[in-house]
């Protein structure tokens, strides 16, 4: 499949794209709950996490996303001083498997390095076994040290996640 890797330039047509997108991707696979999805995926939200790359088609169809976050950012979980992190990495089912995640994150490794980064380090849930195949797939390793849990959501519950990390 071809496709290409660019900027998110804010018009209200990629909103709508990325918002859906991040709905079926975390809140229709059951990552993500309902009630949370609406204030962590709004779009001034995602903004302020940091620099949002997204994969398209050749024909500009949507395939997946990612937002890479520096440390500086308020919205960082993990990063540490000299690691950049990746937050809600997304690829429409139909647009799996062919490596659309991998450049997604493979962008993000090359906006790390040029920014000065040594490391890349990401949090992901349990229960993706996908991602958690691509992830190693490129070198990244896991890191159960650094493993963290989330405040607890609407549903009382809290969230284990798990960290992964590359050197650059």
């Amino acid at each position: 499949m071809s496709f290409q890797i660019l900027n998110y330039h804010g018009t209200a047509e990629e909103d709508l794209e990325i918002t859906s997108l991040l709905a079926r991707v975390f809140v229709g696979e059951g990552y993500t709950e309902k009630s949370s999805a609406e204030k962590i995926f709004a779009l001034a939200e995602l903004q302020k996490r940091g620099e949002i790359m997204l994969a398209r088609s050749p024909t500009g169809k949507l395939l997946g996303m990612v937002i890479f976050v520096l440390p500086t950012s308020p919205a960082r979980q993990v990063a540490e001083e000299d690691e950049a992190e990746i937050h809600l990495l997304a690829v429409y089912p139909e647009a799996r498997g062919q490596g659309v995640a991998s450049r997604l994150i493979m962008a993000c490794e090359r906006r790390a390095v040029s920014s000065g980064y040594s490391k890349m380090v990401l949090s992901t849930q349990p229960t993706m076994t996908e991602a958690h195949r691509v992830y190693e797939q490129l070198g990244y390793r896991r890191n159960p040290i650094r493993d963290w849990s989330s405040k607890k959501g609407t549903d009382g519950n809290s969230k284990i996640y798990f960290v992964y990390e590359k050197r650059l």
